[in-house]
Parts: C-alpha cells; structure tokens; sequence
C-alpha cells in the first residue's frame, strides 16, 4: 500500500490539488504576448501551495523551457548571481538532453577555470556568455551589481540563441529584497528588454510582494501582472480527499472529508498534513469517520509544536499577548485590551506590525483575526492548557 498523501513538499500529478483555473491564467499570460512577453508575480498566504503551482506549470506547455529558482537562503548578491545562472545552464541542458552540447560545456571547462578565458572565442556564443560569467565572478574586484546584471542577462542570451522560450520562475522572491532598490533596478531594466524570457515572481511575505508591484515608490511599480491565489475551494478539496483514500482502498464520507476542509481551512499544505494524519491514524480500518479527523487533527497540532513555536516566539511580548487574545477569540481592539489588560491606545501600532507581517489579517470593519487558522487553533490550545502566561513563560 503506497500513501495518499505527500507532505512537506512540492506535488504533481494525482497528489496535486486541482488549479486549472490558475494554471491556465498564468500559461495564457506567458503564452499570449511574444514580443512583449508578460511578467507574473502570484501574491497568497503561505502553506497555500505557491510552490506546487510553479512545479505543475512546467507540464503546461511542452514548448517551453521552465526553470524554478529558489531564492530561499541566497547570502549575497554574488552567490544569487552563480546559483541563478547555474540553474539556467543545468535546467535548459537537462531539459533538452543535447549530448553534443553537454561535451562541449565539458570540453570548454576540462582544462581548468586558469586557462578557459583563452577557450572562449572558439565555442557556441551560449557556453561562451556562461564561461565569461564564470571568469568575471573569480575577479574579486567585479562589482556585485555587474554580476547580477550578467546573471539575468544569461537567459535571454541562451534562449535566443538556441531558439527556444524561457519561463523563469523565481520562488521566495522576498529573499532577494534585503539588497533594496538597487537589485529590483537591474532586475527591471534587464527584463524589460528580454523578448524571449518571462518572469514568475512567487514569495511567502504576501504584503512585501503586494507592495512590491503596487508600491508607487518601488522599481517595480506596474510591471508586472499579479495573479491571486486563493485557498482552494470546498468541491474540490473534498473531491481530492475521496479519490486519495479511495487509491489505498479506504473509503472517507462527506462529512469527515468536509471536517478535513474545515479544519484546513482550504490550505493546501494543510489539507496533505492531515490527510496523512488521518491515513496514519486509520491504518487497517476500511472507512474514516469524522471523529477521527477530530483526533488526527490533534495530534497534527501536536507535531506542528517545532515550528509554531518558533513562530511564536520570534514576536515581541506584546505582539504575543494580542495573539493569544485574538486565538481566545477576542476580535476587536477594545475586546484585546481588556483582555490583556492594557490601554486601548497600546493596540492598533502593534497590530498594525502583525498585520504587515502577514501574520493577523482586518478580516471586517474593525474587526482582527490570525491569518492562519491551524496556528490560532495551537495557540489557543497551548493557553487552554498551560494559561497565557505559563505558555510564554515555556517559550523563553
């Protein structure tokens, strides 16, 4: 019996949560403009499955090269720079299976970085524009910003040379936002003369990738096209619980798949969690029942314990108090103050701070509530257990 669920990574295939409607969005976009192709960026909380849509866009269309970047722990701009234009070089070869072009690369680098500048002019302009790269980034003189600049540069040089388009997409974008305005100039005027490269901008801080394209003052004010991407609606996750436990003979009725839905609150990363959880918890049974979502649900919190906590923790007292507030289903600000037992005039620049940091969302008129739903539910469960103050008091 294999398993029906995948957890903690990017999905395909049958362990995908159906997106057509923003799948087919983005291809058209990429696909409708090929003179001036478009610029996407996909603004949506975290855990709602960002990743999992570049990784399935690369099925779309077969025409096209798709490579993925993940900007997630990129130190400098030098070290941005090499890994970009190494996941450019690795993805086209890879992709295209060119054994003749593989031998050249290999030929051009086999004598050593020493001797390669003396290489360069004998060889396919492509390998040529990727060995230069390679010699400027071994100048420690060479500016930073000169080698992002030929970095981006590289893909439209590859792909107009060999005929093909890229789609370039950029995941954890917000990574790459700590070298400021700066970075986000070259990066707008390098694509902005690219004609056969687009661009999918994708990152887990929603409100800096809002204010990224939205931003009056930001280099990247109006050019590019944001595409939404919401939870997934009630049909289809509980069509995807069906036909899942159904693939490991277990049957799940509407009810237990609809407390799935609740509970995940439509997240994908979530509905996999405790879909496995309950996979997990009712091994040898034929049937799932509602009770034991209950009960897998529980025990998911319980393993999510690492993570929320650090979370938690990361956030000043007083950002702590109004989260344990608003977990005890406090909504206003009136409502946190007195449960905190704090001045009312002490709240809104707090919550303000936890609103910017995607954390707490204004989900009514002057009303507030934790963005992600599984995180309230921990924290009100470790203050129904411990108390407000001996569960901050377990953090220090």
């Amino acid at each position: 019996m294999g398993v029906p669920f995948v957890v903690g990574k990017p999905v395909t295939g049958e362990y995908f949560i159906d997106r057509r409607d923003e799948l087919e969005k983005i291809t058209t976009l990429i696909s409708s403009s090929p003179e001036a192709p478009n610029n996407i960026v996909l603004l949506a909380q975290r855990r709602t499955g960002k990743s999992s849509i570049l990784q399935n866009l690369k099925e779309q269309d077969p025409r096209m090269v798709y490579v993925i970047f993940d900007a997630y722990g990129t130190s400098t701009r030098e070290r941005f720079a090499k890994a970009y234009v190494n996941s450019i070089f690795s993805t086209y070869t890879a992709r295209t299976n060119d054994g003749s072009y593989k031998r050249k690369v290999k030929r051009m680098f086999g004598g050593g970085m020493d001797s390669l500048q003396n290489r360069i002019s004998d060889v396919d302009v492509t390998i040529s524009e990727f060995a230069k790269f390679h010699v400027t980034f071994r100048k420690s003189a060479t500016d930073p910003d000169e080698l992002v600049e030929n970095a981006l540069s590289f893909a439209e040089v590859l792909a107009k040379e060999k005929g093909i388009f890229l789609v370039v997409m950029i995941d954890e974008f917000q990574e790459l936002l700590k070298w400021e305005d700066g970075f986000l100039k070259i990066f707008r005027k390098t694509i902005q003369s690219q004609r056969n490269v687009s661009y999918v901008l994708s990152g887990s801080a929603p409100t800096i990738m809002h204010e990224l394209i939205h931003r009056a003052r930001s280099p990247l004010y109006r050019q590019l096209i944001h595409v939404q991407i919401g939870r997934l609606p009630k049909e289809d996750v509980i069509a995807f619980i069906k036909e899942r436990f159904a693939s490991v003979g277990m049957r799940i009725g509407d009810d237990a798949s609809g407390r799935i839905f609740e509970l995940s609150r439509g997240y994908a990363d979530y509905v996999q969690r405790l879909g496995m959880q309950v996979f997990l918890l009712c091994l040898g049974k034929k049937s799932v029942v509602k009770s034991d979502v209950e009960r897998a649900y529980e025990e998911m919190l319980v393993q999510l314990d690492a993570d929320f906590g650090s979370t938690f923790s990361h956030h000043a007292d007083l950002e702590q108090e109004i989260l344990i507030a608003l977990a005890a289903g406090k909504t206003t600000t009136s409502a946190v103050s007195q449960e905190i037992r704090r001045p009312q005039s002490t709240i809104p620049r707090t919550m303000n701070r936890l609103i910017a940091s995607d954390v707490v969302e204004r989900h009514r008129r002057g009303r507030y509530r934790i963005v992600d739903g599984v995180f309230s539910d921990w924290v009100g469960k470790q203050t129904d257990v411990r108390g407000a103050q001996g569960f901050r008091a377990s953090l220090l």
